[in-house]
């Protein structure tokens, strides 16, 4: 992890045809990590980002605080001030706003308090080494993104 990745050219309404699909980012720890970009969370975001996908980013912090942020990605949606569940039931709410079928959606966290978000989409990633969220990937088909 180091800051010193190039840098971004958001990917704009006007580059890309209507998503099909959503894929959520967790942002403490899954994108930056004290201060600094997490490579390998960032390059899933960019991977998304050019297949088309709505690209949505999550936080607990406020609005604030993740927009420059949230700009300089070009993120479709934010959604703030959330935890545990309330991120679960925000993806899913988007989910069924945009007609998208969960199984084909994606969802980036890092620590357990993001369980119920990862539990709403059909390709949950794991960011990191969180051992509750690494017995659940053990348990089921969920991926692991590590540094």
């Amino acid at each position: 992890m180091n800051d010193t990745v190039a840098p971004i050219t958001p990917i704009t309404a006007k580059t890309r045809q209507a998503p099909r699909k959503a894929a959520f980012f967790d942002v403490g720890g899954t994108l930056v990590r004290q201060a600094l970009w997490n490579e390998p969370g960032l390059a899933a975001y960019l991977r998304h980002a050019v297949a088309g996908d709505l690209m949505v980013l999550m936080s607990s912090s406020p609005l604030p605080v993740v927009a420059p942020l949230a700009a300089r990605l070009g993120a479709d949606e934010v959604l703030t001030c959330m935890r545990g569940q309330g991120k679960g039931y925000a993806a899913r709410t988007l989910m069924r706003e945009y007609g998208f079928d969960p199984a084909d959606c994606h969802a980036y966290a890092d620590e357990a308090a993001d369980l119920a978000l990862l539990a709403e989409v059909g390709n949950p990633v794991v960011v990191g080494d969180d051992p509750v969220l690494l017995r659940h990937a053990r348990r089921g088909t969920w991926k692991v993104l590590s540094d």
